[in-house]
């Protein structure tokens, strides 16, 4: 009834609820979290912000050129600051209007595959998912990526009716996400799948995705060619990915993103020599290849190592979500162990009710649906990612919006017809549960196994010397 209320609203009054609900839920958050300053990664974007605002260039503590963090959210935030000053609240903002535009892209996206019953509730659904608005006070790259996440899968979806210029449009717009986020560049010729499961001809799929390619490398070109004169590769759209591959496969390694200063060094003097320590703070003093040498010898050293990390990453991917309320948190002087508990339960509580029915909508969805299809793409890419690289639940945070639209329809339209099938004892529908809860236990175990893991992790490197769990506020 909710939803039949909701898809009744004029145009008007629906972008008057669902602006007001995001800019509310957020507003209040950033009120609650006032005090909070800064921590961890947020430190570094901030100071490139400032650097590129002052007109200093992309450059490190020390004052050298750097490329080991994305430029993208920095050169963002420094245009902000450009514009009304430079203060945390700029960055509060900034995250707000990265978060309400995203909601506002779903109820687009939602409503014209699936009407505006589902497209207006999934688009409501994010407006107030806990962990994206704890993000609005995070300086983190995940909101801005995630935008130009789903502009480029709206503009790859329109690309199938509308024609070669909404894909030239989306390549571009990978290719900015890219400067966000560096792993997203090669994601245009994964879209060779994606075409050949729409049944078009050879050709078509051929320059349709070479045409993706060249406009991605278009938007990205400039940052490759000013990192190609640092680094001398022209593929570095960032500097930390070697530092990432060998985090996710040093030996000893569980799969997640948990840097041990101590261990790690100790695992790089075993093959290498020493290591100078600028291998560590942002790039400069480092070769980009060098994270990833180390990491293909340990994989080369023990391939049943590797594979087990492959499992364990896949973990790390899809596990509870606890970066938004714990990085929040460990900003605040006295952080509050009870409400931290009480935040983590709903954040997960409204990231297992997108889950679960995003599965039930998907199966629900026929498979020549390009909306469906697309999905399952993106998130075979971005879990290939992790496998490569390190697996951490920030990385499914993109894909997340696009799910609360399955999810909505798993909801609205799946579920009563379950609800109603099991009611009339129907076999196909008994069928149909049963594929459905087989997928959500999967899924449930592996968030168990991935807690387990951590639980592990945890154990493991208390136990080091001289080492203190990142989990516990390293601040390194």
């Amino acid at each position: 009834m909710l939803a039949d209320r909701i898809a009744r609203l004029t145009q008007r009054r629906w972008w008057l609820v669902l602006i007001g609900a995001a800019l509310i839920a957020r507003l209040a958050w950033a009120v609650a979290l006032a005090p909070r300053e800064p921590r961890f990664d947020e430190r570094d974007y901030i100071f490139h912000a400032r650097t590129l605002a002052e007109g200093k260039g992309y450059i490190n503590q020390e004052g050298r050129r750097t490329a080991y963090w994305p430029v993208g959210y920095p050169l963002v935030l420094a245009i902000c600051y450009r514009v009304v000053g430079d203060s945390l609240l700029t960055g509060v903002a900034l995250q707000m209007i990265l978060g309400v535009a995203t909601t506002a892209l779903i109820s687009v996206i939602g409503s014209e595959f699936f009407g505006p019953r589902v497209g207006r509730s999934a688009a409501l659904l994010v407006a107030i998912y806990p962990t994206h608005v704890f993000y609005a006070t995070l300086h983190m790259t995940e909101p801005l990526f995630t935008l130009l996440f789903v502009i480029s899968a709206a503009l790859f979806l329109k690309g199938l009716v509308r024609g070669a210029a909404a894909t030239a449009a989306a390549g571009f717009v990978i290719g900015l996400a890219a400067l966000a986020r560096g792993v997203i560049l090669p994601l245009p010729f994964v879209l060779l799948i994606w075409y050949w499961h729409q049944k078009w001809s050879f050709w078509k799929i051929l320059t349709r995705t070479t045409l993706a390619i060249c406009f991605t490398l278009i938007a990205a070109s400039p940052w490759l060619a000013r990192n190609h004169g640092l680094t001398g590769s022209w593929h570095v759209t960032s500097t930390n990915g070697g530092h990432n591959f060998w985090i996710g496969n040093y030996p000893g390694a569980f799969g997640g993103p948990t840097a041990y200063r101590t261990e790690i060094n100790e695992q790089l003097r075993t093959p290498v020599g020493s290591i100078p320590e600028e291998f560590f703070p942002d790039g400069s003093g480092w070769s980009p290849s060098q994270g990833y040498s180390l990491g293909l010898a340990a994989i080369g050293a023990s391939p049943t190592r590797a594979l087990r990390l492959a499992f364990q990453k896949v973990t790390y991917f899809f596990a509870l979500e606890t970066d938004g309320v714990l990085w929040n948190l460990k900003g605040l002087p006295q952080p509050s162990k009870l409400i931290a508990v009480v935040l983590l339960g709903i954040a997960n509580a409204a990231y297992l009710f997108v889950l679960t029915f995003a599965i039930l909508g998907l199966m629900g969805t026929p498979r020549t649906n390009p909306f469906a299809s697309l999905f399952l793409v993106l998130t075979g890419y971005l879990v290939l990612v992790a496998v490569v690289f390190v697996g951490d639940p920030r990385y499914h945070y993109a894909l997340v919006p696009l799910a609360a639209i399955f999810s909505a329809k798993g909801f609205i339209e799946d579920w009563p017809v379950l609800w109603k099938g099991m009611k009339e004892n129907d076999s196909g529908v008994r069928r149909r549960l049963f594929r459905w809860a087989g997928i959500v236990v999967v899924f449930f175990m592996l968030m168990t196994a991935n807690v387990v893991l951590k639980f592990l992790e945890f154990k493991a490197h208390l136990a080091l010397p001289g080492t203190i769990p990142h989990s516990l506020g390293y601040d390194g």
